[in-house]
């Protein structure tokens, strides 16, 4: 049975933030899954986006695999399959101490 609840993936704008569950770590960043929305596989670059704060302080103590976190919508797009589509995310501006 389908979850009705769940938001529809074309309300995703960039921009937005999100909460996102961690479901792995990879060399180049994280991957995740957006809380509340439709099945969709997310990303964190870490590697490209390393010098932004946010991004640099989840690079230096990344979020254990479960948990959620606040992050920001970059950049949606289509696959090269359908339904699929890349959610590039970032982390929330924050001020460095």
């Amino acid at each position: 049975m389908a979850d009705d609840s769940k938001r529809s993936l074309g309300e995703l704008h960039e921009g937005e933030t999100v909460q996102a569950t961690i479901t792995s770590h990879q060399p180049w960043g994280l991957t995740a899954t957006l809380d509340g929305y439709e099945p969709v596989g997310a990303s964190l670059d870490v590697l490209r986006r390393g010098g932004e704060p946010g991004v640099r302080r989840l690079a230096q103590e990344p979020p254990l695999v479960g948990a959620t976190v606040d992050l920001v919508v970059g950049e949606v797009r289509a696959w090269h399959q359908k339904p699929w589509i890349w959610v590039d995310l970032t982390a929330p501006r924050c001020a460095e101490n």
